[in-house]
């Protein structure tokens, strides 16, 4: 019973000195980002292609590219989808939401064949960006290109 009580006045002091103190209770470490670009990657080699069309490419991976003034090399990362073709990548950077909708892409190297054995085996998807909401990016459709 001594002890019950002990450990309760041992911790009302703490909560007491923290208060006190001003001090705020350690909280878990947080990702932040300024940039986060998701989606879903079909498994097919149509053009444009939509969310429900295709099943999704498992095991992809999703390359986030951009070019032009400013934004080369600033603004680089890379995500590989889930077992239904969803992908989400984080990125921090110093570029405008406008200069990443207008300069940066989303590639897909990994060739369709990986998904479906009956799909090209070279050439890549390609996919512009489309601004959802605050930071958060989507892709405009992805369209296949052949490489050559």
């Amino acid at each position: 019973m001594a002890c019950k009580r002990l450990l309760l006045v041992i911790g009302v002091v703490a909560a007491a000195s923290a208060v006190a103190s001003g001090a705020l209770p350690l909280q878990p470490a947080r990702i932040q980002a300024d940039v986060v670009v998701t989606g879903f990657v079909p498994c097919n080699n149509g053009t444009s292609m939509r969310t429900g069309s295709a099943p999704g490419f498992p095991g992809a991976l999703v390359e986030l590219q951009c070019t032009g003034a400013g934004s080369a090399g600033a603004l680089a990362a890379n995500a590989t989808t889930d077992g239904k073709g969803w992908f989400r990548m984080a990125v921090n950077t110093t570029v405008a939401p406008s200069s990443v909708a207008s300069s940066c892409g989303l590639v897909v190297g990994t060739p369709l064949a990986a998904c479906n054995a009956a799909l090209p085996a070279t050439g890549a998807l390609h996919s512009g960006l489309r601004l959802l909401v605050s930071m958060v990016f989507f892709p405009r459709g992805f369209s296949y290109l052949v490489s050559g």
